[in-house]
């Protein structure tokens, strides 16, 4: 009894810590497979992939409005669910829209935009069959009092929903403190979004455990363990996105996510699948030519490959982190192989070029001269890989706080990282750093 007692209070704690007060979650969902009455090709996966995720959030808590199949998922039945959010919606709410199906692009007075399109037209240029950016960004506006919004887009061409706001291409920001998750990022506005595929990509309708590619992986990082090792469960919006984008990714399509009009600067935050909730199944093991001949259905073509390790590429970066918040010297020069080149451009305009050497030199002056080292935030961002090395993009924030009593503050500083296995070892070791970059490397 006092068991259950206990265990009743620190789930009461983790639930009111993660609300940050949030009164009420609403999550509309909508799937369409049939589009035969607009001359488009059947989808195997789309209404799965919805109710699959309506369940994830009907778990969470979440009230869900699940609009699926082709008489439920017409554009007039979405604005009508939006409608009546809105009429209910408050500042200590949130709000999610998941949408899977077909996508289109379109050249409208020579720029690129970007549908969602449904059931309910004439055919498929009908604009009563068609959610465009600017509907997406409508029902936005109308629940405006939400602190937070995500918008997650598994079609064709969705990339382009966030094509006129910020983007971020990549990345995995590791935040030390819950504390700071719950004080500082859930209090602030948030607008973003995740994309199947990017501005110009079609995206896969076939995949495991009757969804798509990206779905799977969607709530597979939901998995308790898979993306957070928080006790908590807690997992920030950028951790999810960027695990999905490095294992759904292909020479066909991308993952896209980034923040839409409105951000201030906040994460949305997920709780990792509690019991009861959708099981996941395993990834099964099966090859690339079997999935071709099994005829994948098109939201695009089968994935060229399964992704690679990330997690054991980016770890010396991680490490290299990990040793300024520890003040450990000998492992941050770990990280580094002998034949590393480290460049960077200094506040006066110069650039440098440094051998291992000069790192281990000036970083052994630099740490006998620290008190400590507060690493706000960082965020790495994988570029993609070939023959055994990859490449990394990060944007960091970092306090050094001097024994002299000193404080150097950097914010969103841009660098990048070639990173290689060595011969014969698991082991990855940076092999050049391009540090104050203008903009993230990009391949």
């Amino acid at each position: 009894m006092w068991l259950l007692r206990i265990l009743t209070i620190l789930l009461s704690t983790i639930g009111m810590a993660y609300g940050q007060d949030f009164q009420t979650s609403y999550a509309i969902v909508v799937g369409v497979d049939d589009y035969v009455s607009l001359g488009l090709p059947r989808l195997a996966n789309a209404e799965s992939d919805a109710g699959a995720v309506g369940r994830y959030f009907s778990a969470q808590g979440y009230q869900v409005i699940s609009l699926l199949g082709p008489q439920a998922a017409t554009k007039q039945k979405v604005e009508e669910a939006i409608r009546k959010i809105a009429t209910r919606i408050t500042e200590r709410d949130r709000f999610v829209f998941f949408f899977a199906g077909h996508g289109k692009a379109k050249r409208t007075e020579g720029v690129d935009v970007a549908y969602l399109v449904v059931p309910g037209g004439r055919d498929k240029n009908d604009p009563v069959s068609l959610i465009s950016t600017g509907d997406i960004m409508d029902y936005s506006h109308k629940l405006d009092l939400a602190r937070h919004q995500l918008f997650i887009f598994d079609s064709c061409y969705a990339g382009l929903m966030g094509q006129f706001q910020t983007r971020t291409v990549g990345g995995r920001p590791q935040y030390d403190s819950e504390t700071f998750l719950m004080r500082d990022l859930s209090t602030r506005q948030v607008r973003q979004y995740l994309s199947a595929g990017g501005e110009d990509q079609e995206v896969l309708d076939n995949g495991p455990a009757n969804l798509s590619w990206f779905t799977y992986f969607l709530l597979k990082g939901l998995e308790p363990g898979v993306v957070s090792q928080r006790q908590s469960g807690l997992i920030t919006f950028p951790e999810l996105a960027s695990y999905v984008q490095a294992l759904s990714a292909n020479p066909k399509h991308t993952p896209a996510f980034g923040s839409l009009a409105g951000h201030h600067g906040g994460e949305f935050l997920l709780l990792s699948t509690a019991q009861g909730s959708p099981q996941i199944p395993k990834l099964p093991s099966i090859s690339i030519q079997t999935l071709r001949d099994l005829g994948f259905l098109t939201r695009s073509s089968a994935p060229e490959q399964v992704g690679p390790n990330i997690d054991q590429m980016r770890e010396p970066i991680d490490l290299l982190y990990q040793a300024w918040m520890q003040k450990k010297l000998d492992l941050y020069l770990h990280q580094f192989d002998h034949d590393v080149v480290q460049t960077g451009r200094l506040k006066n305009g110069k650039t440098y070029s440094r051998g291992y050497n000069e790192i281990v030199e000036r970083r052994r002056r630099d740490f006998e001269r620290l008190d400590h080292v507060d690493v706000l935030k960082y965020e790495v961002m994988y570029q993609g890989s070939e023959d055994r090395q990859a490449t990394f993009g990060v944007r960091y924030s970092m306090d050094f706080y001097w024994r002299d009593g000193k404080v150097t503050r950097e914010r969103n500083i841009n660098e990048c990282y070639n990173v290689r296995q060595l011969p014969d070892e698991d082991r990855w070791v940076v092999i050049r750093n391009d540090d104050y970059q203008h903009n993230i490397c990009y391949q």
